[in-house]
């Protein structure tokens, strides 16, 4: 599968990165390479194995579920910096494009 310049641009914007011209060209022929690994294995004929749901036989020992008393909300909330409403306030982390 080929890779274009723009869409290891398109990556790198989505991943908040910078990368020059050389570092473009490298990535885009190590994603060449991953994605025909993954085609390679797609292709691969598993029609006549059976699916392994779990390879460890064990199991699960869980507590009980128990409602235990917790902090107050004024508690948890008076060494906040900010809060509103009952919620810590926190400075927004993803820009809307």
């Amino acid at each position: 599968m080929s890779v274009t310049i723009e869409e290891v641009d398109r990556l790198a914007k989505l991943s908040r990165l910078e990368f020059s011209d050389a570092e473009k060209k490298q990535f885009k022929q190590e994603f060449e390479a991953i994605l025909a690994q993954v085609d390679a294995i797609n292709k691969v004929d598993v029609s006549g194995v059976d699916l392994i749901e779990d390879t460890i036989d064990a199991s699960q020992d869980l507590r009980k579920d128990e409602i235990l008393p917790s902090l107050s909300i004024q508690t948890i909330l008076q060494n906040a910096p900010e809060s509103d409403n009952g919620a810590f306030v926190v400075p927004q982390t993803v820009l809307e494009d």
